[in-house]
C-alpha cells in the first residue's frame, strides 16, 4: 500500500496539495477546485480528492 499526504496550506485562499511519500511526486492544486486528481506515475494510480469545509458540513439525511 502506498503513502500519500494531502495538505491545505494556511494562506489566504487555499490551494490543495497532494505528494506521494514513496515516490516524492507532488502536485498543487489552485484554490477553487473542490475536487482533484492527483496521478503519481510511480505507483501507476490516480487519487481523486473531494475537499470540504466542515461548517458546510450537513447531514444528507435530511429531508426539508
Amino acid at each position: 500500500m502506498h503513502n500519500y499526504t494531502v495538505d491545505v496550506p494556511e494562506r489566504g485562499e487555499r490551494g490543495i496539495r497532494i505528494e506521494c511519500n514513496d515516490h516524492g511526486e507532488w502536485e498543487e492544486f489552485q484554490p477553487g477546485y473542490r475536487t482533484v486528481a492527483f496521478y503519481c506515475e510511480g505507483c501507476g494510480l490516480e487519487l481523486e480528492v473531494d475537499l470540504h469545509d466542515c461548517y458546510d458540513w450537513r447531514d444528507l439525511g435530511e429531508l426539508c
